[in-house]
């Protein structure tokens, strides 16, 4: 939970006549209750005008402010540190504003998450947002039997997202991480152990050392994620042969992930991959790129869409125009960072969603009503008190939220 520091909220026109209470939790699931800190949040109305924003600096009371009726989206920044980023006012700010490092500085512990609610008259509504961290760390970088005479050591990572956008999405593909390692005691040891913060890789990153005038390049055979950390160890072999570095990465999951190791060796010639466990398996009740694991079965799982929207149909709608609406918005679906056949909620998944209801977020479930199927007609539930209550036909207040079934390799 963040405490409010300072409130902005400029635009006059608004009746505000409604209360919205937002709280934040970390996303671990192994009691990692850790929120980057000065959390930053926007408010945008359905016509996507950002009508409110306001700075958490602490962790110990729920944030409250004053809106009129209407639905409202909610984006929060943790880590929002206007003296290392780019931040949007409330004037400038859109779902896909730019938040990018200022000339000089470098990142630090960054999450982000939103979510979607809508306030009645003289109503209101708490909104729990789970953040969902966007860097990773390297938390050391060593390289051991460097020649005595060497004078520089470096290691380079790239390519790297720049940017993330309000939204939480990345921006930018060119991104470089570069190290430079100190000498130790023996004079043989160069490392770094700052602990930096990076953007995630795109794609499949290249690991290079330098190591005088030489440099040693590995492509790694799966990307290096969010919510990672990261450790590179080498050890430089120049005798009898072509020198070799061979290195190896410990990614360790800051919450929910599982441990796993990268290794490999690279030299003049090419790289050879050593050891590549592979991608570790969400648990079930955790987050998947800000997606609750409703399911695990093998290397199957399911998830539940972080986006969930309305005004998919109309009041008027039959079931066939239900159908159609709700297939074409299924085929548009999109979350950052996933790629899946998004579906309906069926009779299996609801049981799911209703056992876990208290505990899925990102964002939370509402009292709302959301689309589902029974096999052979859409229709709508909703939660109350851990109650499940069916409807019938949806309508424009029903919410789409998805689910999709992800397999791990």
């Amino acid at each position: 939970m963040c405490a409010c520091s300072k409130e902005v909220m400029n635009d006059n026109r608004m009746e505000r006549d409604s209360r919205l209470t937002v709280l934040t939790r970390g996303d671990g699931g192994n009691g990692d209750p850790v929120i980057a800190t000065p959390v930053r949040l926007y408010v945008f109305d359905s016509e996507d005008l950002c009508v409110a924003t306001q700075t958490e600096e602490g962790t110990d009371s729920p944030v409250s402010m004053e809106l009129s009726e209407g639905t409202f989206t909610v984006y929060a920044i943790g880590g929002a540190d206007d003296s290392r980023l780019g931040l949007p006012t409330q004037e400038t700010a859109e779902k896909t504003s730019i938040i990018s490092l200022k000339d000089g500085k470098a990142f630090d512990d960054l999450m982000t998450a939103h979510a979607t609610v809508a306030l009645s008259s003289k109503g209101s509504n708490t909104l729990t947002l789970g953040m969902e961290r966007k860097v990773c760390q390297i938390v050391s970088a060593t390289i051991k039997n460097v020649p005595d005479e060497t004078e520089e050591v470096s290691i380079s990572i790239s390519p790297l997202y720049e940017s993330i956008l309000l939204n939480g999405s990345y921006y930018g593909e060119n991104g470089t991480c570069t190290i430079p390692l100190v000498k130790q005691e023996d004079s043989n040891t160069w490392k770094e152990t700052a602990g930096i913060y990076q953007l995630p890789s795109v794609s499949k990153p290249t690991i290079s050392v330098r190591i005088g005038d030489s440099t040693y390049s590995y492509t790694c055979e799966e990307e290096l994620s969010a919510n990672y950390k990261i450790t590179i160890e080498g050890t430089y072999t120049g005798e009898g042969g072509t020198p070799t570095v061979t290195l190896s990465g410990t990614i360790t999951g800051v919450s929910w992930l599982e441990d796993k190791t990268i290794q490999f060796t690279f030299n003049e010639d090419g790289s050879e991959t050593v050891d590549d466990e592979s991608t570790p398996i969400p648990e079930v009740g955790s987050l998947y790129q800000g997606c609750y694991v409703l399911a695990v079965n093998g290397k199957q799982v399911t998830i539940l869409s972080s986006e969930e929207r309305r005004n998919i149909v109309t009041n008027t709608d039959g079931n066939d125009k239900i159908k159609t609406k709700v297939d074409e918005a299924l085929q548009e679906w999109s979350v950052p960072n996933i790629t899946a056949e998004w579906e309906l909620i069926d009779e299996n998944t609801l049981q799911l969603i209703v056992s876990a209801a208290e505990q899925i977020n990102s964002p939370a479930l509402g009292t709302y009503d959301y689309f589902y199927t029974n096999g052979s007609t859409i229709k709508r539930f909703n939660i109350i008190d851990g109650n499940v209550n069916y409807q019938i036909l949806p309508n424009d207040a029903t919410y789409l939220r998805p689910v999709a079934r992800l397999t791990f390799e």
